[in-house]
């Protein structure tokens, strides 16, 4: 297209009707062309007073030349920090990733570890641990509830709850943790349990148990818990927690208002009869048992 030098007088010369034929042969082949024509028809189905089309497309010209001058506000070098900023956020979403396991009511779960050490969750038990943590060699868990874990040597392994943790490097043992509520039992190496007051080393066959922050240890001869085999035992423990377990066993609700819930027990119960569990717990503490629904269990002194 022969243009004249100035697009602004081109443009005027073409709304006036003052372009030669050869000019406006050109124009038409133009990829510009279509958009001047809808705009100049557009004008003509207005019914507003006559206006000078030259000045007019003086000022539509200039619309679009702002349109076609507009520059990126973002300078280069922002995309080049939006994109380490974006690099780091999913850095830090994966190594702060969870990664979660938990059994149901009456239900044990097996978890390999990703280093292969092993962990089994008792019943309405919840394990995580952050994913980044073992890529970095960080071998840190997190629990509530009770699991028995079989640790593979390597650098220290981290068990964690609220208050309380384990630290071992490669050993057999077993957490419960529940509020105010912390035992720990070696069956294999050494341990060493915190909570927020001190520490207690444990080796093979002793067991250690933090009531309220304070410390109370025994000795036992068994290889593993009992709970893996169907039966929870229990060493003086107080009765809420013998409660809580026969509830997590069992998915009931245990009503205790009216009975001495930290009185001590010691025994066991069997995971695949509630009656003979409840007969077992309650019979031997003179405390009576009723039924006031199917899931629910009121407890009274006899």
């Amino acid at each position: 297209m022969k243009k004249s030098d100035n697009i602004d007088d081109f443009l005027a010369k073409w709304a006036s009707g003052e372009l030669s034929e050869e000019e406006i042969n050109d124009f038409k082949k133009s990829k510009d062309y279509i958009l001047y024509e809808t705009i100049l028809e557009g004008t003509k189905l207005l019914e507003v007073p006559k206006v000078d089309e030259g000045k007019l497309f003086d000022r539509i010209q200039k619309d679009i030349s702002k349109e076609k001058k507009v520059f990126s506000l973002i300078p280069a070098w922002a995309y080049t920090i939006a994109a380490s900023i974006a690099l780091i956020i999913g850095y830090t979403i994966f190594f702060n990733q969870n990664i979660t396991h938990q059994s149901g009511f009456g239900e044990q779960l097996a978890i390999t570890l990703p280093d292969g050490s092993e962990a089994i969750l008792n019943a309405k038990s919840k394990l995580y641990y952050k994913k980044g943590s073992w890529e970095n060699k960080e071998r840190i868990v997190f629990l509530d509830g009770e699991a028995f874990f079989k640790v593979k040597k390597g650098s220290t392994f981290t068990v964690q709850s609220k208050t309380n943790s384990v630290l071992v490097l490669g050993t057999q043992f077993n957490v419960n943790t529940i509020p105010n509520f912390f035992e720990v039992i070696c069956y294999e190496g050494k341990v060493k349990v915190n909570n927020s007051d001190s520490s207690k080393i444990i080796t093979k066959g002793q067991a250690v148990r933090s009531v309220n922050s304070s410390f109370e240890e025994w000795e036992l001869n068994d290889v593993s818990p009992s709970w893996l085999l169907g039966e929870s035992s229990f060493s003086n423990t107080p009765l809420q927690y013998v409660i809580s377990a026969l509830e997590k066993q069992y998915s009931i609700t245990i009503q205790s208002k009216n009975i001495n819930i930290n009185q001590r027990y010691s025994g066991g119960f069997t995971h695949n009869n509630l009656q003979n569990a409840l007969h077992t717990i309650f019979d031997a503490m003179d405390i009576k048992f009723i039924f006031t629904d199917k899931n629910t269990i009121e407890l009274s002194e006899k």
